[in-house]
């Protein structure tokens, strides 16, 4: 089986890894990945992986300027296109896998569209499948929203994997008309990266911050580094783990800030967040689907301080407070969050209500899809067999 699954991120990181995860997951089948945002830096795949990095478009962090740096905008949009429809033609999936699209991705209708008209030509076609997170952004018009993305799923897709457990969070809570939806709705479990073997911690207490890509959150970071420098025990350590994609000028401005105490350290972007979390006392994060899951499957205690464009990350944020997964920061208070440092840092451990949580996503992602094409190509063997009728 072949697959080619599209996935664009426009701001943070968060997008391509799940997506690489599921990726990772249709082993041994072939994967196509093919990206539209900035390419992660030294990142190799599985061998069963093909990465094709189209010429990168992100968003400013108010989701409503699409920026290029490899030409003019329009330009790069047909070559976007064009590039988009020959690899499929090229690689002739099996299973085409669109990552958010039509829920979210609005603006890259300019290249995803011609490519689903082109796939529902074909005979017999692919079977197409969309990747949804837990969570949607709201809208100004919802109304108007929800008509759009069901025209469009309707029309091409056979089914919608849910990448959430309804326990926690249901597509309904910010998507009124599923009941409209004609594909397969399958919820899949969340989307975790598995939690790494038993790692010896360090001596004193570690915290590990970070805002995932870089793009925004150099609030949070500087807000941190200025707190720890309040508390007085010398075995702190406090490591900034610095974005792929974050500005120059945030980085100076943490450089200068964290020369002000020993104990601070900025460290280069790590993909193996997950070692990281499991090797430290506290995490100061953001509210990203995929650090969330981190914060799960490593059972580190957690302060996060939701992304505040939309609703997702706090809704999200919110539910496992209410577990006792995590606990939410409201503001970036000077005094507020020193004391919640210093509390976190030495009281018991937060409850852990990972085990009651579905986070299987990815391997059940990659049975749903090899079950679905299994099941359909069995179906046109069987029809094929059918003795003519006279």
């Amino acid at each position: 089986m072949r697959i080619m699954l599209y996935s664009q991120h426009v701001l943070g990181i968060g997008h391509f890894f799940r997506s690489m995860e599921i990726a990772e997951a249709l082993k041994p089948h072939r994967v196509l990945f093919v990206e539209g945002g900035d390419p992660l830096p030294g990142f190799k795949p599985q061998d069963h992986i093909e990465r094709v990095i189209l010429p990168p478009l992100m968003m400013d962090p108010d989701f409503k300027i699409m920026e290029s740096r490899r030409g003019e905008l329009e330009e790069v949009k047909v070559q976007r296109s064009r590039t988009l429809l020959k690899v499929f033609g090229d690689y002739a999936p099996d299973v085409l896998l669109t990552e958010l699209f039509p829920f979210g991705r609005k603006q890259f209708r300019f290249e995803l569209t011609p490519l689903l008209e082109t796939v529902e030509r074909l005979r017999p076609r692919p079977l197409v499948v969309c990747s949804l997170r837990d969570i949607l952004v709201e809208k100004n018009d919802q109304a108007a929203y929800e008509q759009g993305v069901l025209a469009v799923l309707n029309r091409f897709y056979d089914l919608l994997l849910i990448h959430s457990d309804p326990r926690l969070t249901r597509l309904d809570e910010t998507f009124e008309r599923v009941r409209d939806i004609v594909p397969r709705v399958i919820y899949t479990g969340f989307v975790a990266r598995p939690a790494p073997p038993h790692v010896p911690k360090t001596k004193g207490k570690v915290i590990v911050a970070s805002t995932g890509g870089g793009k925004v959150g150099t609030d949070l970071l500087s807000a941190v580094i200025d707190a720890v420098h309040d508390q007085p025990e010398a075995d702190v350590r406090l490591r900034i783990f610095i974005g792929p994609f974050m500005e120059e000028s945030d980085m100076e401005e943490l450089r200068s800030l964290a020369s002000r105490d020993s104990r601070v350290s900025l460290e280069p972007f790590s993909p193996d967040f997950p070692g990281e979390l499991a090797r430290a006392d506290l995490a100061i994060t953001m509210a990203g689907y995929n650090t969330c899951m981190d914060i799960l499957c490593t059972g580190v205690n957690a302060l996060v301080y939701p992304f505040a464009q939309n609703r997702e990350q706090m809704l999200r944020a919110r539910r496992l407070e209410e577990l006792g997964a995590l606990r939410v920061l409201k503001d970036l208070d000077h005094k507020v969050l020193s004391n919640r440092i210093r509390d976190a840092l030495h009281a018991p451990p937060f409850s852990r209500p990972g085990s009651s949580i579905d986070l299987h996503g990815a391997a059940r992602t990659a049975e749903i899809i090899a079950d679905l094409y299994s099941n359909r190509s069995q179906a046109r063997l069987n029809a094929n067999r059918r003795p003519a009728s006279f």
